[in-house]
């Protein structure tokens, strides 16, 4: 059995793949020894195929199913492991589909605890908070308020993975040798939604809010991993001054940053639009700064101020904003209230 093909999987891209539950149940000879070899040249991914194997393993030789005969009889010999020796006291009936399903729901639950809570150390600042951290490779990532990353516990152990939930500065750390073959585990993959950003050594900004992102590159190169409006996976190879920008069931819009160092100003606390809409500017106010921002009338939304507006508080942003849109603007520590 060929295992070069999981290097780049999940755990639960191990729990659903047919060929890897048949080599648990089944373990042939050759195959073991293929196995030992894997985990051998992969420390980082063979803990987490272990840990797949190990799941797998402790709900009994579970067997690869395509008819409702085959789900019946998994499901048969799994209740038989679980409840060996327990006391019966109310038999229910369920469907085949429900057992199998409720047995998957346990395993996956296993594996979002352990993946999610366990194996991973996470950063978080409150609103308009800014804080810089350094990875355990020398990394480093600048977090805008309101955002969370998280990165793997062994991180120096093999690819070097992060998860962003918010907006971040990145500056990654250059480790791999020969830039036309790099090796797995010299990769560093940051993930924001079903959006994946694979890197050599770069600096670049990920903003991932609402089910939107966007990224500007400012040195070096990287490749961005999606999926287009019709689900099918593409991938787009980032150059120094490109601004891409990413929704759930949507395709990639690209496009070249006219200043790119407007990207950055958020970590010096400056409050930097380009032509934005005033929807645009609240939203920053509130997925970063925490304010609670109040329309009588949505429509205002749609109110755009062309040129640039480079502040360096909230208080001059209001004050363009009224002077410019005229609009009236009221604040109650927190709370913004916005009429016509």
């Amino acid at each position: 059995m060929d295992f070069s093909k999981f290097i780049n999987y999940t755990f639960e891209d191990f729990l659903n793949d047919d060929a890897f539950l048949a080599f648990v149940v089944e373990q042939n000879a050759s195959d073991v020894l293929a196995w030992e070899k894997f985990r051998a040249a992969h420390p980082y991914k063979s803990r987490i195929a272990l840990a797949a194997f190990d799941t797998i393993s402790a709900y009994r030789q579970q067997k690869v199913f395509s008819n409702e005969q085959a789900q019946q009889s998994l499901f048969e010999k799994i209740s038989v492991s679980i409840t060996a020796g327990e006391p019966k006291i109310k038999k229910l009936s369920f469907s085949p589909f429900f057992k199998v399903a409720a047995v998957f729901a346990v395993v996956l639950l296993s594996a979002v605890l352990y993946f999610t809570m366990w194996n991973k150390d996470a950063v978080k600042t409150d609103y308009g908070i800014i804080k810089t951290i350094t990875l355990p490779d020398g990394s480093e990532v600048t977090l805008n308020g309101n955002s969370k990353i998280s990165y793997a516990a062994n991180f120096n152990d093999g690819p070097r993975e992060v998860w962003i939930d918010g907006e971040a500065l990145f500056k990654v750390k250059h480790i791999n040798i020969d830039t036309n073959h790099i090796q797995p585990d010299e990769k560093f993959i940051v993930h924001c939604g079903d959006l994946n950003i694979e890197v050599l050594g770069t600096t670049f900004n990920v903003k991932s809010r609402h089910e939107k992102t966007s990224i500007g590159l400012l040195t070096g190169k990287i490749r961005v991993d999606y999926d287009d409006i019709n689900k099918k996976r593409m991938q787009f190879v980032m150059k120094p001054g490109d601004l891409v920008k990413h929704a759930d069931e949507s395709n990639l819009v690209h496009q070249k940053m006219l200043n790119p160092q407007h990207l950055t100003a958020w970590i010096n606390r400056q409050l930097v639009f380009q032509n934005a809409s005033l929807e645009e500017m609240i939203g920053v106010l509130q997925d970063d700064l925490g304010y609670e921002v109040v329309l009588d009338d949505k429509k205002i939304n749609e109110l755009k101020v062309e040129g640039e507006i480079n502040v360096g508080s909230v208080k001059e942003l209001l004050q363009i904003l009224s002077t410019t849109l005229h609009l009236n603007i009221k604040t109650n520590n927190k709370k913004i209230t916005i009429t016509k």
